[in-house]
């Protein structure tokens, strides 16, 4: 009996050690990535160049994300492109700088780059990954027109997290580029702050195929935040700049003012037209921007009378009480179109009398002053202090504008048609 009993437990725990060899046999077994995070990379580099070996990479290899610049902008180094990816919630970027030309990495590819023996460094305050051995035959694409997601910040948020955000995707809205005169183009430096204790700058390289672009006065710009310093390689003392991957980045846009607006009707003097008639001069004259045609109008310089910028002397008055329309008209064309005009508007006080209203409206012409169509609604001077009137457009092309005084009659218990002042016009591009 005790033989038997010695023979099943023989049994027994020769089964659980076959049972416990074929669970063994079939656990997973755990292998290294040969990617390592764009993140992880980037907290290696505490100051100093950081040779990326394996050991020090998690035995990786390897980084991957999406491109996020744009080789074919001409905006970026044509050896560089610049690599962002999403790890944990956390989103971290990096310029790849290779030995050979960036021929064939395009905006939007998912790419995989072999950085082992590679050197992380800061090349003029940006961070980068090269080596000499870094071309782009270490790097394999592996999707191409990948959507790309910015993160969305205000200029505020961007400058205070500019060290986090380096090298990343942004997007910032609705920013008002101060400063700007009218007729700048992208090529060159902006600030896109009108707080001037934010010093971050809207950078385009005069290589770019978008520099000759007007620059917007209001716009949203997607761009890649990027340290720039000309004399050491610090990020700390570094300008901070904000670059577009190419001409799309730009959108929702109130093109910048044309250049000499606002018209301030100074250069003439008042006696150039003195008269609401003058058939010997075709009743035009000279402005900073250009020829206007003043029909049934003078250039005003009553002071207390006329209503013009309080910096000036002069505005244009438009005469009172008459059947037929009085009007301020270019006798020229602006060639980028319009995407917002504004000018200031007040009633005239007569040398006798007291200011009253009268009524008038915004035309805009596209084929040299042959046809003209009304822009935004009619407007009533109905203030002796000066008003400012805003359109709203979205004309492109060619265009001229006119204020159209209505000819209503003389002034009665119904209808009003004083004089009219007119100063400060401004026409702002249509860059869409």
């Amino acid at each position: 009996m005790k033989n038997n009993i010695k023979t099943y437990l023989a049994i027994a725990l020769a089964m659980l050690f076959v049972v416990s060899c074929k669970k063994n046999e079939n656990e997973a077994v755990g292998t290294v990535s040969p990617v390592v995070g764009i993140g992880f990379v980037k907290a290696l580099h505490n100051g100093d160049d950081i040779n990326l070996v394996k050991e020090k990479l998690m035995n990786a290899t390897q980084i991957a994300g999406i491109v996020i610049s744009d080789k074919n902008s001409g905006n970026f180094d044509p050896n560089e492109f610049v690599l962002q990816n999403t790890n944990k919630g956390t989103t971290a970027g990096l310029v790849i700088k290779l030995n050979d030309a960036n021929t064939s990495i395009n905006y939007g590819d998912s790419v995989k780059v072999e950085i082992e023996n590679c050197v992380l460094t800061r090349e003029n305050g940006v961070l980068k990954v090269r080596g000499s051995s870094l071309n782009l035959a270490k790097v394999t694409k592996v999707s191409s027109n990948n959507v790309l997601k910015p993160t969305v910040l205000t200029p505020t948020q961007l400058f205070s997290q500019f060290y986090t955000r380096e090298s990343t995707l942004i997007q910032i809205n609705n920013v008002t580029i101060p400063d700007l005169v009218g007729g700048e183009v992208f090529g060159g430096e902006y600030r896109l702050s009108e707080n001037l204790s934010i010093s971050l700058f809207l950078n385009t390289s005069a290589n770019a195929n978008f520099a000759q672009n007007f620059v917007p006065m209001v716009a949203s710009f997607i761009g890649i935040p990027t340290y720039y310093n000309a004399t050491s390689n610090y990020y700390n003392t570094a300008r901070l700049l904000f670059k577009m991957p190419n001409e799309n980045a730009v959108f929702n846009q109130t093109g910048s003012v044309y250049l000499n607006f606002p018209e301030d009707f100074e250069l003439a003097p008042a006696s150039a037209k003195s008269q609401f008639l003058m058939p010997a001069i075709n009743n035009k004259v000279a402005f900073k921007t250009g020829t206007w045609k003043l029909y049934q109008a003078v250039i005003g310089d009553r002071v207390n009378l006329d209503k013009f910028n309080p910096l000036g002397k002069q505005a244009i008055r438009l005469q009172e009480q008459l059947a037929e329309a009085a009007y301020l008209e270019m006798d020229f064309d602006l060639p980028k179109g319009a995407s917002q005009l504004t000018f200031s508007y007040a009633a005239a006080t007569p040398q006798s009398g007291t200011a009253v209203a009268s009524s008038f409206k915004l035309e805009y012409s596209q084929d040299g002053g042959i046809t003209w169509l009304q822009a935004g609604e009619t407007l009533t001077s109905d203030a002796v202090l000066a008003k400012e009137a805003s359109f709203a457009l979205n004309i492109r092309g060619a265009v001229r504008f006119r204020i159209n005084k209505l000819g209503l009659g003389p002034n009665g218990a119904v209808v009003k048609n004083g004089l009219l002042n007119i100063d400060d016009f401004k026409v702002y591009q249509n860059v869409d």
